[in-house]
């Protein structure tokens, strides 16, 4: 039994695969450095770790009651990159369409007018 665990402690390990894992699922995500991670769908939560996905992130802010970078019209507030000059942000999501009325405008709008016919 000695001989037997003195070989298995002199034969090569296989090498473990570069990246992070999920801090949510813990599903592995590949890259060696951050630039990687994020092109391959990892999200990073500053003070917490690595993600898989956006989906992974919500459920452990919800868990955590975490507040959300995002706003109520949708867009993303610009956050900055971690490991880069503090000059420097970047964007999630940029907002593609012109801003428009939320629901609650549109029906206190239609209900005044409701009112009005009447």
């Amino acid at each position: 039994m000695v001989l037997v665990n003195w070989i298995r402690s002199k034969v090569s390990k296989p090498e473990e695969p570069k990246g992070k894992g999920c801090i949510g699922c813990l599903k592995h995500i590949p890259g060696a450095n951050e630039e990687e991670l994020i092109f391959a769908g990892g999200v990073l939560l500053p003070g917490t770790g690595w993600f898989c996905g956006f989906r992974c992130e919500n459920q452990y802010r919800l868990r955590f009651r975490i507040p959300s970078t995002r706003t109520t019209s949708g867009e993303t507030r610009a956050v900055p990159f971690p490991g880069r000059p503090s000059g420097e942000t970047r964007a999630v999501e940029e907002p593609s369409e012109p801003e428009q009325p939320s629901a609650a405008d549109v029906l206190a709008t239609a209900m005044r007018a409701g009112r009005r016919v009447s």
